[in-house]
C-alpha cells in the first residue's frame, strides 16, 4: 500500500472511532497520523525499513504498528474489527448537512440506523426528534437534507478527485507497460465539484494494463476500444483513456476538455495530431499555451502569450489562522512554528470574536491573554512577522463585533458572517455594505458562507458589494478551505474590474490546514489571477507598511 492508501485507512479508523463519543481523542490521533502520512516525502515502507517511522510527527507506537501491518499485509485487523461494528452504508449519512459523526453514532446506537433510507424512515415516523441533541427542528432539517443529498448523489469535492487520481497514478507507476499517465477531466481543470476522475494512459500494451487495473480498482467495464470505466474507493467512477505514446498529448487535451474549449482550439487552427505532449499541439498551431484551470471556455485562446498564473510557492505568508484560543486545534506556538517551518515570511492570527460563542469567541480580556501568548513566541519564530488580527462577526445590523477601542489594537480585521444566513437578499446586502463602511475592516471573509455540497451560500447583490469593497479598499479573501472555496472563481474577474483586491487564506484551524492554501490557489488560477494580483505574495515589510497605513488612515 502506498502512502495515500495508508492515509485513507487511518482516516477510516478515525471516523469509526469518532462514532463513539468516548473515543474522540483516539480518533484525533489517527486523523493526525493520516495527515502526517500524506505529507511524507517518502513512502511509509521506506521509513519502516530505516526505523524512522516512529520519529515522524503525529505517529505514535500504536499508529506505527497499524501502518506497518498495512504495509506488510495490505490490511488492518483493527480496521476490520471496527467495520464489523457498523453497517457498510453508515458514512453516507455524512452527506446530510450538520449531521456529524457524533450524531450519526447516536442514531446508530439508539435506533440502529445505518443508511439514508433507514434515516429517512425514522425521521418520517418521528423517531429522531426525541433523541438527545436532536428535536423536531433537527428532524425536519434532516428530512430536507436527505432530499438535497439525493439530488447531489455522485458529486464530490475536488480534493476527493485529486486524492483518488494521485492514488491511482501511484499504482500505475508500477506497471511496466505504461509510459506515461496523467489525470485529466474536471479534476485537472480544478473544478470545485466533480463527478468522476479521468486518467489518460500512454501504453503500447493496453490489454496488459487493463489486467493490472484489477489490483486497485473494481467493476472494470470496457466502454470502447480506447476507454475503460472502473470504480475506486467504493464511491467514485474512474475513466481510463488509452493512447499510443505518440498520441498522448492529443488525448490529454481532449479528455481534459471542456468540449467548448476543444472546439475553440480547433477553430483557431489547432489540430489533434501526433504529439507526445499538449504543448506540442499548441506550438504547432501557433497558439499560446492555456493552463488546464482556464479551459472552461475558449477565452484564453485569444491571448498572444502564455500568462503565468499564481502558484502556491508565490505566497509569502497568510492570514485567517485560528488557534486553541477559539476553535482551533493547535496552540499559538504550534501554529506559528509550523508557519515558520513552511517558510512563511509572515502569518496573521485571527481567532473568533465574542458573538461566535459556539467557536470560543474571545472576550477583550481573553484577547489580552492571546496577545501575550503571541508576544511570548515571536522571538522564537523570528524573522517571521506575526500580525495580530481577528475574524470578527458581522452582526445582523452590519456592525462589527468589537468596539472601536478594541478594533484599533488589531493589525488586521477579517469581517465574516456566521449567523442569520436566511436574511432576504436586500437585507443581507445592506448588512455587508454597512460592515464595509467600518474603517477597521481589512478583509471580507468567506463572502457567501457556502459549504459545498451541504449549504448554499446566502443571497447577496455581488455588484453592490464589490463596488463598495473596491471604494473602501477592503480585500475579499479567497478562502481555500475545500468545503468553501469562497469567493467563487466565477465572480473574481468582475470584482477585480470594480477595484477589489484579494488574499488567498487557508481558514486554518490546525497546522495541517495550512495546506488549504493549495486549494485556494486553485481557485485563483481558475479565475486567471497572477502573483501580482494577490496581496499575500507581497514581502513582509510591504504588507506591514500597508496594514499600518490602513490603520492610520
Amino acid at each position: 500500500m502506498n502512502k495515500f492508501d495508508i492515509a485513507r485507512a487511518l482516516d477510516d479508523i478515525s471516523s469509526y472511532l469518532e462514532l463513539s463519543e468516548n473515543n474522540r481523542f483516539r480518533a484525533l490521533a489517527f486523523e493526525r497520523a493520516a495527515h502526517s502520512i500524506r505529507a511524507l516525502d517518502a513512502e511509509p515502507a521506506d521509513l519502516i525499513a530505516s526505523g524512522e517511522l516512529v520519529k515522524t510527527p503525529g505517529i505514535g507506537k500504536a499508529t506505527a504498528a497499524i501502518i506497518e501491518e498495512l504495509v506488510r499485509t495490505g490490511e488492518s485487523k483493527y480496521l476490520g474489527e471496527l467495520r464489523t461494528q457498523y453497517p457498510s452504508g453508515i458514512f453516507e449519512l455524512l452527506r446530510i448537512p450538520k449531521l456529524g459523526l457524533k450524531k450519526i453514532g447516536i442514531l446508530h446506537e439508539k435506533l440502529g440506523i445505518g443508511n439514508l433510507d433507514e434515516l429517512e424512515a425514522a425521521a418520517r415516523d418521528g423517531r429522531v426528534a426525541p433523541l438527545p441533541g436532536f428535536g423536531p427542528k433537527t428532524q425536519q432539517y434532516i428530512l430536507s437534507g436527505i432530499e438535497k443529498a439525493r439530488r447531489r448523489e455522485s458529486h464530490f469535492l475536488l480534493p476527493v478527485g485529486v486524492d483518488t487520481g494521485e492514488q491511482i497514478r501511484e499504482h500505475l507507476a508500477a506497471i511496466e507497460e505504461i509510459e506515461d499517465a496523467e489525470v485529466s477531466g474536471s479534476v485537472r481543470r480544478r473544478l470545485e465539484i466533480i463527478r468522476n476522475v479521468n486518467i489518460v494512459i500512454a501504453t503500447r500494451d493496453q490489454d496488459a494494463v487493463v489486467r493490472a487495473l484489477s489490483k486497485f480498482v473494481e467493476k472494470i467495464e470496457r466502454i470502447d476500444d480506447d476507454t475503460v470505466k472502473a470504480f475506486a474507493r467504493n464511491e467514485i467512477d474512474v475513466w481510463f483513456h488509452f493512447a499510443k505514446p505518440e498520441a498522448f498529448g492529443a488525448t490529454l487535451l481532449v479528455t481534459t476538455g471542456t468540449p467548448e474549449f476543444v472546439a475553440a482550439f480547433l477553430e483557431r487552427g489547432g489540430k489533434l495530431g501526433r504529439a507526445r505532449t499538449e504543448k506540442e499541439l499548441f506550438d504547432k498551431a501557433g497558439i499560446a499555451y492555456v493552463d488546464p484551470e482556464r479551459r472552461e471556455n475558449g477565452d484564453d485562446l485569444k491571448r498572444k502569450r502564455h500568462r503565468r498564473l499564481i502558484e502556491v510557492s508565490d505566497l509569502r505568508g497568510t492570514f485567517h489562522v485560528h488557534t486553541t484560543f477559539s476553535d482551533g486545534r493547535n496552540t499559538v506556538h504550534e501554529m506559528l512554528t509550523t508557519a515558520r517551518d513552511r517558510g512563511f515570511e509572515y502569518v496573521g492570527i485571527s481567532d473568533h470574536s465574542p458573538a461566535a460563542f459556539y467557536a470560543g469567541g474571545l472576550s477583550v480580556e481573553q484577547l489580552k491573554l492571546q496577545h501575550k501568548e503571541i508576544a511570548a513566541n515571536e522571538r522564537e519564530v523570528a524573522p517571521m512577522r506575526v500580525f495580530r488580527g481577528t475574524e470578527a462577526d458581522i452582526l445582523p445590523d452590519g456592525t462589527i463585533d468589537y468596539d472601536e477601542k478594541t478594533l484599533k489594537k488589531f493589525d488586521f480585521v477579517i469581517a465574516s458572517i456566521h449567523s442569520r444566513f436566511q436574511m432576504p437578499k436586500d437585507e443581507m446586502t445592506e448588512r455587508m455594505l454597512r460592515a464595509l463602511d467600518n474603517p477597521y475592516v481589512t478583509f471580507l471573509g468567506h463572502l457567501t458562507g457556502r459549504k459545498l455540497l451541504s449549504r448554499d451560500g446566502y443571497s447577496v447583490d455581488f455588484e453592490r458589494i464589490f463596488e463598495k469593497a473596491g471604494q473602501r479598499g477592503v480585500m475579499i479573501e479567497i478562502n481555500g478551505n475545500p468545503n468553501r472555496l469562497d469567493l467563487d472563481w466565477r465572480h473574481i474577474r468582475r470584482a477585480m474590474d470594480l477595484g477589489v483586491g484579494f488574499a488567498i487564506t487557508p481558514d486554518a484551524h490546525s497546522i495541517h490546514e495550512y495546506a488549504a492554501l493549495i486549494s485556494g490557489t486553485w481557485v485563483a488560477r481558475k479565475a486567471g489571477l497572477t502573483p501580482k494580483e494577490i496581496f499575500n505574495t507581497k514581502p513582509a515589510d510591504e504588507v506591514a507598511a500597508y496594514l499600518k497605513a490602513r490603520r492610520a488612515g
